[in-house]
């Protein structure tokens, strides 16, 4: 007679792999941070254009964090694209703290390793 396998016990064979969920909390890191700072620039009365698309990169963070969480290739190619996008949009701010932040999640997600996990999933 076999068991029926509950929900929760034992070993789950769909797990997530450790890469992805590294890469999913670097996503959220980046978000809650740009979202730190904007509302400081907007607190302190020092928001200007930069500001609004930093605003908006962070909108765009919590969008795509679930969708990288699910394996989705499309979110992993928007996730890189507006990290490059950040990273320029930082140096130009002189943000260089979350420029560094955005060249780390940056060269995590295209790493073999990690990028491996998202291409299966095209």
């Amino acid at each position: 007679m076999s068991e029926i396998p509950m929900a929760g016990s034992g070993d789950s064979t769909g797990s997530k792999p450790k890469e992805v969920i590294w890469a999913s909390w670097l996503i959220l890191l980046e978000a809650i941070t740009g979202l730190i700072v904007v509302g400081i620039e907007f607190a302190f009365d020092y928001a200007n254009d930069y500001t609004l698309l930093g605003l908006v990169l962070v909108v765009v963070a919590f969008i795509l964090y679930p969708m990288i969480l699910k394996q989705d290739y499309s979110a992993w190619l928007m996730v890189v694209i507006f990290n490059v996008i950040a990273i320029f949009l930082y140096l130009v701010g002189d943000n260089y703290p979350g420029a560094i932040l955005s060249i780390i999640v940056l060269v995590y997600l295209i790493s073999p390793n990690v990028r491996v996990h998202f291409e299966q999933n095209k």
